[in-house]
């Protein structure tokens, strides 16, 4: 005889086969989706101000853009101390003299572009790139301005000839990070820029000094002199890393030692200047953008000389979180000197920090087989995408827009002990 305990069982069998069928559909089905849980890696590109100076121009790149299914854009509007925007502070650009009247680079990139973010890109302290003076005396770069950076001579930079300029890997002329009346007139043009135009963020480039030494023979440096004794070009160029290692441990004479200690004051000073102009911008941004608004900047990858040749301490910017992305320009060098830079930046990022970091990379000079080497090796060391410079370059390039953009998709590879390149 069959107990009403024996009956039961099959049931009870089938039931549990039923649970397990169930539970194995809902496992696939959850890993058949995860293809797309996969966090996406995102794609920007700079825009430089001379490929939005025509209606035409504006058209092409929005086009481009939408099409390769970009994430944003950073779109220059400053490049010479001049407004792409109608602006009642900053110059309106020489190149632009004979555009059509009422044309605004800025308002029919946003227009045309919509939905996808623009940033706007600034250049901050690099003002004028040519020998000749702008036409304008009032333009900021122009010689008689207060604010135009001095070499360790005293001499200004609107004084250098073609060959000086050469011989000091300089751009051109460049505004002294140490000048408040600078400062104001930078977070001014931010202030207005933001209260009129509906951008997704301020994009800061050329927020450094050009090089280690400038600076020494303007205000700044009458400064330190004044509070330290010592002439600062008396001291030290380059703190190379055997100079320093000497010093930390000891291994210098007392006149050296000395020497070396004022020397890293010196950079820090400079390097305050820079930050002080950082967060005049992000107050400006906060008051007039709204908290909605990003600020994020251009950096040199590699933070030692960074901080030290050029006083752009974005280390402190991103632990501080003065800034809200970071895009460290790895353009040049084979893979293992990207690789190694991208690592660097990506070392000091914080646990949990909100600060994105968007790798910057070089396709103008590199083909998209490169590229996507180097999107690979972002993705793998955290990086929220990458930004390519430019998207001018790419669209009269030989490979196709889509070459470039589609390989930062579906590329991340995370290890969970390490951060290491693909």
């Amino acid at each position: 005889m069959i107990s009403r305990q024996d009956q039961k069982k099959p049931a009870t069998h089938a039931a549990r086969r039923i649970d397990i069928s169930h539970g194995l559909l809902l496992l696939l089905l959850v890993l058949l989706g995860c293809a797309s849980c996969t966090p996406r890696t995102g794609a920007a590109a700079w825009v430089i101000r001379h490929d939005v100076d025509s209606a035409e121009k504006i058209d092409n790149i929005c086009a481009a853009a939408k099409e390769a299914d970009l994430d944003e854009l950073l779109v220059q509007v400053r490049g010479r101390a001049d407004a792409f925007y109608h602006s009642e502070i900053a110059p309106w650009p020489e190149s632009l003299a004979g555009a059509p009247p009422g044309f605004d680079p800025l308002a029919e990139t946003l227009a045309r572009c919509a939905p996808l973010p623009v940033q706007a890109w600034l250049n901050v302290y690099y003002l004028w790139g040519g020998t000749t003076p702008p036409r304008s005396p009032a333009h900021p770069g122009s010689p008689q301005q207060p604010w135009i950076l001095r070499d360790d001579e005293g001499r200004p930079l609107t004084a250098y000839s073609e060959f000086d300029k050469k011989r000091n890997w300089l751009e051109g002329v460049y505004a002294d990070p140490a000048s408040p009346e600078y400062r104001q007139l930078f977070a001014e043009v931010v202030r207005e820029l933001v209260s009129h135009y509906p951008v997704s963020g301020i994009h800061l480039d050329f927020i450094r000094y050009p090089g280690d030494s400038f600076g020494r023979g303007g205000s700044l440096g009458r400064e330190f002199a004044g509070e330290t004794g010592i002439d600062p070009r008396l001291l030290p160029d380059h703190l190379t890393p055997d100079l320093l290692f000497a010093w930390l441990h000891g291994r210098q004479s007392p006149a050296d030692r000395v020497l070396t200690l004022a020397a890293l004051y010196w950079k820090e000073m400079r390097a305050r200047q820079v930050t002080e102009l950082l967060k005049e911008v992000r107050g400006a941004i906060k008051k007039h953008g709204g908290n909605d608004l990003k600020l994020s900047a251009a950096v040199f990858p590699d933070p030692g000389p960074a901080y030290l040749e050029n006083g752009q301490d974005w280390r402190s910017w991103v632990a501080d979180e003065e800034i809200d992305a970071l895009y460290p320009m790895a353009y040049f060098g084979n893979n293992e000197r990207v690789a190694a830079q991208l690592r660097e930046v990506a070392a000091g990022q914080l646990s949990g920090s909100p600060v994105k970091i968007w790798a910057g990379l070089g396709a103008y000079i590199k083909d998209s087989r490169r590229i996507g080497e180097e999107a690979k090796i972002a993705a793998s060391n955290g990086y929220n995408g990458i930004a390519l410079f430019s998207l001018g370059h790419l669209l009269h390039g030989a490979e196709p827009l889509a070459a470039y953009t589609g390989v930062s998709r579906g590329l991340v590879s995370f290890s969970s002990n390490q951060l290491i390149p693909l």
